[in-house]
């Protein structure tokens, strides 16, 4: 360790202050005398310091979990909006074969026939290409 690592080591184990808190007891902590010896008077600005740090620390990590759960919750909810999309998209790929337009008319009895030319397409000769 450095010299002057050991010199404020030093310094704090000689200090009264330091020796008034080494005296404290279980009972002392417990009942808040602790709080009256002079080395924790002349820290009470740190000691806030991090108390406020703890408390900013526990509400960040609660918001990041809450964001973490809300995204993981729409995640799933994206995945379950897909595959109906994915179900309805291929039922109305199933309705919209011939076939089934055929089968469908000739159940509910319309008088619909199916035109036994091909369809004709019209080009549109002003176009540009």
């Amino acid at each position: 360790m450095k010299q002057w690592i050991k010199d404020i080591v030093d310094a704090i184990r000689g200090s009264e202050e330091f020796s008034d808190l080494k005296s404290s007891s279980l009972r002392d902590l417990l009942n808040g005398d602790i709080f009256t010896k002079r080395i924790i008077k002349k820290q009470y600005g740190l000691l806030i310091l991090i108390a406020i740090l703890m408390f900013l620390y526990v509400d960040n990590r609660y918001s990041c979990e809450s964001q973490i759960a809300k995204q993981a919750k729409l995640k799933k909810e994206i995945q379950d909006v897909k595959y109906e999309s994915m179900t309805i998209s291929a039922d109305l790929m199933k309705l919209s074969r011939q076939s089934s337009v055929i089968k469908m008319v000739n159940e509910r009895g319309l008088e619909i026939e199916e035109s036994p030319a091909p369809p004709v397409f019209i080009v549109d000769s002003t176009e540009k290409k």
